[in-house]
């Protein structure tokens, strides 16, 4: 029976249709925006314009960052981050999966892009380790190891265990000398090797502090083991938007920088123009990791947070397939550093990410795309809330090496646990079983502008087939389709959009059962 001109249309469901999968929806900020109640941007937390004020070309220091591993963090640019994008795209990240919730299917930051991207080890032992001082206090600690003292009346620099990153700043902003002693320019090297974590990969909430237990790391610099600076870092960043994700958190912390950049390599639409590229005009690619690719990416332009975030949004969920770069690094691993493609024997390994407390599940299996791999409907994911819930307040006693032991087992035979598939030939075809799962189990829509689109798209689609194909109208509603598609930058119904000039012929001849833009 048909419906009456008055009846009320049906209500447009955002999803998921099916809750099995995305179980913390209640909680998760894109349920509040759907419902009106949209807080705006986050809060992004960083040091970047202290720590781009401090040019280290001290090559004792440098011989030692490069002796711990981090060589390609010393390399990545400081840059301003994009406070709307990091929240348009938390609004997708699902803390269930660790991916991002995107209309063509699950995308996530992986130990690839870490590694391609900032040039941190993956391999080498999980950051873990106590978060106490056994012998002595923290202020002995920064005494020993960092060359200054914090006075007992000092409330400020030294809250608990976490350090102001100022304060290690003010250390290293004046050269060291040329006939200092070895201690002192190791514990020069700590103070701007601390510094640089908390600013780039390590950065919590408070966003001026570093916690000192990253300082077990650096306490060894004649012979250091090999540290996985890499899952570590993931790790924390995992935390942090999954953190993010939930309706009552108003800022982020983390490798933020990682996150943009993922952004700009993956889904270039929402990257500004390079202009003129690395490599161009500019000589040959330095010894640095891919961050550098985005040097000369202007900064984003100064307008009302609240209409960059609507634009952001409008762009991820009327993003086409062709928009997504699934495999962006292929044309730069031949100049790109052995720092910075050590690990990719690992980078599909489903395993656990520890960073003390944190423990965070990899799913590549989940994004196989990514890698060059077909992707099938993946394994079921159980979200464990007590694992979320596990941070280092009132902690300071555990054991965190041994409380997570299974964990960094499963991270000993991460080679035994990589992810295989065939490879991914072409374009994945809408009717695939992949994405009529995803379909039924994704949040279709995080605000109700983003659906409106879609609303007047399948209005129409169902308009389309009541009409005589070949009719005027028939045409009429057809052309509309393919000029909607070809504002929205994509295919238009028929596959050609034809800029929106589609003629009355070109309209007629084509059947009217192909899918919607």
């Amino acid at each position: 029976m048909e419906p009456g001109i008055d009846e009320e249309p049906e209500i447009v469901r955002p999803g998921p249709e099916d809750p099995s999968l995305l179980t913390r929806q209640r909680n998760h900020r894109s349920e509040d925006i759907w419902n009106g109640e949209d807080s705006g941007s986050l809060t992004c937390r960083g040091r970047a314009k202290e720590m781009a004020k401090i040019t280290m070309q001290d090559n004792r220091v440098i011989d030692i960052i490069k002796l711990v591993g981090l060589e390609g963090l010393f390399r990545v640019p400081s840059r301003e981050i994009d406070h709307c994008l990091i929240s348009a795209l938390v609004e997708r990240w699902r803390p269930e999966t660790h991916t991002f919730h995107l209309p063509h299917g699950e995308m996530s930051i992986t130990l690839e892009d870490v590694e391609v991207i900032f040039g941190l080890p993956i391999d080498g032992e999980v950051l873990v380790g106590p978060t106490t001082v056994v012998d002595g206090n923290w202020r002995q600690l920064c005494v020993e190891l960092l060359g200054f003292g914090v006075p007992e009346n000092d409330n400020k620099t030294l809250v608990g265990q976490r350090i102001l990153i100022s304060r290690l700043v003010e250390r290293i902003a004046e050269p060291l000398p040329h006939d200092a002693t070895e201690e002192q320019v190791h514990q020069y090297a700590r103070c701007y090797i601390l510094a640089l974590l908390g600013d780039k990969i390590f950065m919590d909430k408070s966003g001026d502090r570093v916690h000192l237990m990253f300082l077990e790391f650096l306490r060894n610099l004649h012979d250091p083991p090999k540290y996985s600076w890499g899952s570590g870092c993931l790790a924390w960043l995992y935390r942090e938007l999954c953190r993010a994700s939930d309706k009552e958190a108003s800022q982020i912390g983390g490798a933020l920088q990682l996150v943009q950049y993922w952004a700009w390599a993956r889904l270039p639409f929402l990257c500004p123009r390079i202009e003129p590229p690395p490599g161009c005009d500019y000589g040959p690619w330095p010894k640095a990791p891919l961050a550098f690719k985005w040097v000369r990416v202007p900064s984003p332009k100064s307008r009302p947070s609240g209409t960059a975030l609507i634009h952001y949004r409008e762009q991820l969920a009327r993003m086409q397939p062709d928009q997504i770069i699934w495999q962006p690094y292929e044309a730069d691993f031949g100049h790109l550093p052995d720092f910075c493609v050590a690990g990719r024997d690992t980078w599909t390994a489903r395993v656990p990410l520890v960073c003390f407390c944190i423990v965070e599940t990899h799913h590549p299996d989940r994004v196989l795309r990514q890698f060059g791999l077909a992707q099938e409907r993946p394994d079921h994911v159980v979200y464990d809330d007590r694992l979320h819930r596990i941070d280092l307040r009132g902690k300071v006693e555990k054991n965190w090496r041994e409380e997570h032991g299974p964990y960094i087992l499963t991270w000993d035979t991460r080679q035994q646990r990589v992810c295989h598939a065939p490879p991914q030939i072409g374009e994945m075809p809408r009717n695939h079983d992949y994405y009529r799962w995803y379909r039924s189990v994704t949040r279709k829509y995080v605000d109700r502008n983003s659906a409106k689109l879609d609303i007047m798209i399948e209005s129409h689609l169902a308009l389309l087939e009541m009409l005589p194909v070949g009719s005027r109208a028939h045409n009429h509603v057809r052309r509309v389709l393919n000029n909607v598609a070809g504002l929205g930058g994509g295919l238009a119904a028929n596959g050609q959009a034809n800029n929106g000039h589609e003629t009355e012929s070109t309209a007629t001849a084509t059947p009217s059962t192909n899918p919607a833009p």
